[in-house]
Parts: C-alpha cells; sequence; structure tokens
C-alpha cells in the first residue's frame, strides 16, 4: 500500500483540540488523525454496506414465517393504528 503525506490546514484552536486529545490517547498528532481517518472510512463503508443491501431471495419466506409465528395478538395499548 502506498502512503501520501497532504497538507492539513487547521485553526490554532482546532490543532490544539486535535494535538490534546491525541496526547491524552498516548499518539501521535499524525497517529490520531491516521486512526481517526480510518475509523470514519470505515463507519462509512460499513453504513453503505448496511443501507444498501438489497433483499435477498429467501428474505420475503422468512419475514413471513417470522410473522406467522406472533399470532393474531391485540396490539398492546398504544401500539394501536388508527383506521
Amino acid at each position: 500500500m502506498s502512503e501520501a503525506v497532504i497538507p492539513v490546514h487547521l485553526s490554532g484552536s482546532l490543532l490544539q483540540a486535535a494535538s490534546d486529545q491525541a496526547a491524552r490517547n498516548g499518539l501521535s498528532l499524525e497517529d490520531w488523525l491516521r486512526t481517526l481517518a480510518a475509523q470514519s472510512v470505515r463507519d462509512a463503508y460499513v453504513t453503505d454496506k448496511y443501507f444498501s443491501r438489497a433483499p435477498e431471495p429467501g428474505d420475503e419466506a422468512e419475514l413471513l414465517a417470522i410473522l406467522d409465528k406472533a399470532g393474531n395478538n391485540a396490539p398492546d395499548p398504544g401500539d394501536e393504528l388508527e383506521p
């Protein structure tokens, strides 16, 4: 995997806050920013995968089987649907 060096411009107060956070975590500012970027990319990837998942062919039958097990109980108070 290749690496690149990129300039990052931070305001003085943001730079100080980021440096403080890095120090609290026992990391250099560079390592802390790298970790933060990796977490953000991972979270975005997981979110994209989760919300872009198309239903699979067996999903409908499995859902209906689960619903069949629920029975025909009346809704709990407050859970009723308006007509």
